[in-house]
């Protein structure tokens, strides 16, 4: 077996067929890779499709309590038989070339490789006003084909050899909520000499449609887990990625805690919404996001749990992840 590919879902059934459906028809032979669902308490009847579902490629299923993705997927890893394993989210539809171009990475006796496939919103989605915005502006992210930076590891299309996910420990599980239990595996992989490709040939579609309220509750989950992450690893240049900086911190609050701004973004909106001026109004979800994200890292910080300084940091960052999304 030289491909495990595996599927964190939670009541997403009707979007999870249609991923299952484009795994099922990849490529890659049929014998060398295997898809393992794993299925984190859903109520949906997930479980009984993917039982149902036959075919050349070999589909297992594994359930768990709602326990969040991280433990989802070192779920599926531990069951895995391949190789290589491979992170796909439910909503991630991929292309029939995927599997093959995340493979040809990792020929016999490869060295430490990890690979971040592409991922791009599925037109489809944009079915409302807000997912309009979304990715309305180019994406001038530079991301290098060799030496990719952890800060760009995604876990919904990321492959890495089975051996070296093991050596590190798989994903932090204390990440329950949203966000960060990827980037925070690349740096640990990184740390140990793991060298991360970008594969643009390997190219899913992200289907979903999202709203604002569902979203900003991600965002908050993702404030919490950010202080979690930067209190874990102590370093000044992760707070900093994460925008939590403890010299920030005074600003950030003065922006997205204060009346300042966002009472005028909320009387902005539905004018903005009602005339459909797309580039202003992604400003303003953008801003009600993040402030989402500072509620989450403000309540956070006010945890009464010890806190961690990173040499050199003004305060120390105290903190919890978030809850199961």
């Amino acid at each position: 077996m030289e491909i495990s590919v595996i599927v964190p879902t939670f009541n997403n059934r009707r979007v999870l067929e249609k991923t299952l459906d484009a795994l099922r028809t990849q490529t890659f032979r049929a014998a060398d890779y295997e898809i393992i669902v794993v299925d984190d308490g859903s109520t949906d009847g997930t479980a009984e499709m993917v039982e149902a579902m036959r075919g050349p490629v070999q589909i297992r299923s594994l359930t768990q309590s709602n326990l969040g993705r991280a433990a989802a997927r070192n779920l599926g890893a531990r069951a895995a038989q391949g190789r290589i394993l491979l992170f796909i989210d439910s909503d991630i539809w991929a292309t029939s070339g995927v599997l093959a171009a995340h493979h040809r990475h990792y020929p016999a006796g490869a060295g430490r490789r990890g690979v971040q496939g592409r991922s791009v919103t599925h037109p489809d989605a944009r079915t409302t006003t807000f997912m309009k915005t979304r990715d309305i502006t180019p994406d001038l992210t530079v991301r290098r084909r060799r030496n990719l930076s952890p800060v760009h590891i995604n876990a919904r299309n990321f492959s890495i050899l089975r051996a070296e996910f093991e050596t590190v420990g798989g994903f932090d599980e204390k990440f329950t909520g949203y966000g960060w239990e990827d980037i925070e595996l690349a740096v640990r992989l990184q740390g140990r000499g793991v060298v991360f490709d970008y594969e643009p040939d390997a190219l899913s579609y992200h289907f979903h449609v999202e709203t604002l309220d569902g979203l900003r509750r991600k965002m908050r989950q993702m404030g919490e887990g950010a202080v979690y992450f930067a209190r874990k690893h102590r370093s000044l240049r992760l707070a900093l990625f994460l925008e939590i900086l403890p010299a920030l911190l005074p600003l950030k609050w003065l922006v997205y805690r204060t009346p300042l701004v966002t009472p005028l973004v909320r009387r902005l909106l539905p004018r903005l919404e009602a005339r459909r001026r797309l580039l202003p109004l992604g400003e303003c979800y953008n801003h009600l996001q993040w402030e989402a994200y500072y509620d989450g890292v403000f309540h956070a910080l006010r945890s009464p749990r010890q806190a961690v300084s990173a040499p050199g940091m003004v305060v120390g960052l105290h903190g919890k992840s978030g809850h199961g999304d």
